[in-house]
């Protein structure tokens, strides 16, 4: 009997703990989530500062090839077009220029079979000439040596154009940053996407100006070679950042100041090591919460080697039925991330990545830890991003798969739920799901009643196949996804998007723009609720820019959302100044 009473007193006790846990969970849930659209919105900032590429023009035809031959007398009839070596030519820097001979025979005028004389000739040339420039092979040369056309075969060479020397006129840099951040060495064919690559490297520490000059020795010039002449200047060693913004939600502290200390080149490697303190300026020692990012970027070629590690820590006071009770928790996040750029030109640049991390967070009342709201994962990403200029206009894309792993991780309490019997539960949510991710961004210039003002386009999507926990779903509302609302509380499935556009127009005060805009988010799948499931907010705010310091305020409002969300107005500001 008194066994029985026990038992039947612990499962009681058990099964209102167990229900007033995940109660707590939902309390704690806004902060976490955004503490993790913080951090994207920081790699983000973060990587927007090293995109140094600018489009170059080098892919602009020399001049109209629409029609390579023209009628002439006296021509020959030209049946095949061959590439041949020059000189002591390798058979495998030859294949490299391959794509002159099937730019030619793809030409719509279809040069095979015309009679050809002086001056079509000379229009191959030039047209074989800027197939060079457009693939940025800007020092190459394309020769005709004497040859008999009367047999029908028309033979191209190609002066190969190589690099002699890296002269250093101005500033210093050792052998060793340059190896690193040069993706190319004496001896290489030029290649424009090459000096792009590496002139990208130099320019996160380094104020750049590259010239490519004919080489020379003793006076004798050296027939193919050129000699890279780079005058460099340090940049500032160190940056400091300064904010004040409201993006905090009201249990953990509303208004947040955020400290950001860059370094540029801390081992001479072209690297830059950057350094971030946030803090809750609401109340220092009850509600708050606080957070260090700190992440290193290296490039070699063109690889780039990042590493990031962020904590994040929380306290907020809960009403128990006993009195106040402090809630309070932390979390660890580290991430590895290796990219490589795979294709680039003046107009484009594709990278693709890969992954992995581990992330740890745990949850206390008073000193007492949450075991059910322990959790620790590990897992990897893949993805690609892309840049393409489209004349003034720029658009940013990626795609992201992402895929947890058992090592070094611990199942999820939603995996292996029971009652009270032992019975297993059908699986709530899966902290090693697959998740598919997806970013656009576009921005472009259009004049509007005759003023200058810009469009910008911000899409980001999420779909996962299983189910998952509560920190990997998608949520909406507040301004990191759809403005106009306080974020306070969010809407979430497993798969979700937000869109959100804007248009903004200069004002009389130098460096400022006005901006209006309209955002929309969908959530869906089995964690979603129905009729809950959209948001389409709206916000008009100020940007200014003077000097250092930045300012943005905005004031927004909910236009369409389930009655659970609130319809307000509502304002918001961020003021940053940076040295």
């Amino acid at each position: 009997m008194l066994t029985r009473n026990f038992i039947t007193s612990s499962l009681i006790l058990f099964a209102g703990f167990h229900q007033y846990v995940y109660a707590i969970e939902d309390v704690s849930l806004p902060s976490q989530v955004l503490q993790d659209q913080r951090l994207k919105e920081l790699n983000q900032q973060l990587q927007d500062q090293l995109a140094q590429q600018t489009p170059y023009e080098n892919t602009k035809p020399l001049q109209d090839f629409k029609h390579l031959v023209v009628e002439e007398s006296p021509c020959v009839v030209v049946k095949k077009i061959s590439l041949i070596p020059l000189n002591d030519q390798s058979e495998s820097d030859l294949q490299q220029f391959n794509f002159v001979v099937k730019a030619i025979k793809k030409h719509p005028q279809n040069v095979l079979g015309k009679c050809i004389g002086t001056q079509s000739l000379h229009n191959i040339v030039n047209y074989a000439q800027n197939e060079l420039l457009k693939k940025g092979f800007i020092t190459s040369q394309i020769v005709v040596s004497p040859q008999d056309l009367n047999q029908g075969n028309l033979n191209l060479s190609v002066q190969i154009g190589r690099l002699n020397k890296i002269i250093i006129q101005e500033g210093k840099i050792s052998s060793l940053q340059l190896k690193t951040g040069l993706p190319f060495k004496a001896g290489d064919i030029v290649n424009l996407k090459k000096l792009d690559q590496g002139l990208e490297n130099l320019k996160r520490v380094y104020a750049v100006d590259m010239q490519i000059t004919p080489a020379s020795a003793q006076d004798k010039e050296l027939t193919g070679y050129s000699d890279l002449i780079l005058k460099l200047q340090p940049l500032q060693k160190f940056n400091f950042n300064l904010s004040v913004d409201d993006s905090g939600n009201q249990d953990t502290g509303t208004y947040m100041g955020n400290i950001g200390i860059g370094v540029n080149n801390p081992f001479h490697l072209n690297d830059i090591l950057s350094l971030n303190v946030s803090h809750s300026l609401d109340d220092f020692n009850e509600d708050l919460n606080r957070s260090y990012f700190i992440s290193y970027q290296l490039p070699v070629g063109y690889y780039d080697l990042g590493l990031s590690y962020n904590d994040y820590q929380y306290k907020q006071t809960v009403l128990g039925g006993n009195g106040p009770l402090l809630y309070h928790g932390n979390s660890q996040q580290a991430n590895l991330n290796l990219s490589r750029v795979i294709s680039r030109s003046g107009q484009h640049k594709t990278s693709v990545y890969g992954k992995l991390y581990h992330k740890e967070s745990q949850s206390f009342i008073d000193d007492i830890e949450i075991n059910v709201l322990h959790r620790r994962t590990s897992g990897w990403n893949l993805g690609f991003q892309h840049r393409q200029y489209l004349g003034n206009a720029v658009l940013d894309g990626s795609i992201d798969y992402r895929r947890g792993m058992g090592v070094g991780a611990r199942t999820a309490p939603e995996e292996n739920i029971t009652d009270v019997y032992g019975n297993h539960l059908p699986v709530e949510g899966y902290s090693r799901a697959p998740l598919w991710s997806a970013d656009l961004r576009y921005t472009t210039p259009f004049l509007l009643l005759e003023k200058p003002a810009q469009y910008r386009l911000n899409w980001r999507g999420q779909y996962a196949p299983k189910i998952l926990v509560p920190n990997d779903r998608f949520y909406i509302g507040g301004r990191y996804s759809v403005r106009g609302f306080d974020g306070e509380l969010m809407l979430s499935g497993d798969n979700g998007q937000y869109l959100q556009q804007e248009i903004s127009l200069n004002a009389p005060i130098p460096n400022t723009q006005f901006y209006m805009a309209v955002d929309q988010g969908w959530v869906n799948g089995r964690n979603s609720i129905p009729g809950q499931r959209y948001l389409l907010g709206s916000v008009l705010g100020l940007r200014t820019y003077q000097n250092s310091f930045y300012l943005d305020a905005f004031t927004g409002r909910g236009l369409i959302a389930p009655d659970s969300i609130k319809k307000d107005w509502v304002t918001g500001f961020s003021i940053n100044l940076s040295y």
